[in-house]
């Protein structure tokens, strides 16, 4: 079976085709094949963003769209990488006849946000489900696993302060293998279909939590406070002078709600038999 990862060279991605690699043919286009770590089961091509035209070259069985961004930069908008990718995928996936496409959309995906990464994530999900292709969407809450953002941006800001600011409110955050183990039903299982499935672990915790459980990962020893979101919203104008600020004006929208399982949907325990720990990495 030939599948064709975009975003496989992120985070998420990574352990994905770690995970494949060793029985499907994976197909990854990265910005940078020179740079790539080399793997038998794994065939490096150029990033197009005329994904439509590698979809239709590559002929896949199997699509796996992992492309995500939390913050805007370098050209790439919320609205070119989950809306409009997505769409030139599934182009080209209609013209193959592809047999399915699984896609890493987000818990908290709203088309009337007012955050502009939830709702284009909710426009992403909409293209999917009306394009007439079996889809399988995950919605995961923030993944902890090896290589996760979060411990490297604590680890730069635990050089610069000893106290930590983390924001009001609660996540539910899911292993990064069961989001991994996840797609691998979604491929090899044919009855899971045109489906969305949440992925949370089995705790919900504070943000504060969350920053302590990651410091303490990457140990660092830091204080962290818990403050309001108006702390966030006085210091933004702050932030925006820092070369990767702390927090954006999305992210702050975001924070308005729980990242929490909402209950409405299936999660992995319903499609796995099990939820991993997500704090044991």
């Amino acid at each position: 079976m030939k599948i064709l990862i975009t975003g496989g060279t992120g985070f998420v991605g990574r352990h994905v085709v770690e995970d494949l690699e060793r029985e499907y043919h994976i197909i990854v286009p990265t910005r940078r094949v020179s740079k790539a770590q080399l793997s038998s089961g794994v065939e490096f091509i150029p990033f197009s963003k005329e994904l439509g035209s590698v979809v239709k070259q590559i002929k896949p069985d199997v699509i796996i769209n992992c492309l995500g961004i939390l913050k805007e930069e370098k050209g790439e908008t919320f609205e070119k990488v989950h809306v409009e990718y997505v769409k030139k995928l599934l182009q080209g996936a209609k013209e193959i006849g592809l047999k399915r496409f699984i896609h890493i959309s987000a818990l908290g995906a709203d088309i009337n946000s007012k955050s502009r990464y939830a709702k284009t994530k909710a426009e992403g999900e909409q293209i999917i489900k009306n394009s007439g292709i079996d889809y399988i969407i995950l919605r995961p809450s923030i993944i902890l696993g090896k290589g996760q953002k979060l411990f490297e941006d604590l680890k730069k800001f635990s050089k610069l302060t000893p106290v930590i600011f983390a924001p009001e409110g609660n996540v539910q955050p899911v292993h990064v293998l069961d989001v991994v183990d996840t797609i691998r039903k979604g491929i090899e299982d044919e009855k899971f279909k045109n489906i969305i499935i949440e992925l949370c672990g089995n705790r919900i915790v504070s943000y504060k939590e969350l920053f302590e459980f990651a410091l303490s990962y990457i140990g660092k020893k830091r204080i962290v406070i818990q403050m309001p979101s108006s702390f966030f919203w006085f210091m933004l104008p702050v932030f925006r002078f820092f070369p990767e600020p702390p927090v954006t004006e999305d992210q702050l929208y975001l924070l308005e709600k729980d990242n929490v399982c909402s209950g409405n949907f299936p999660t992995q325990k319903n499609i796995l038999g099990k939820v991993r720990n997500p704090f044991r990495i």
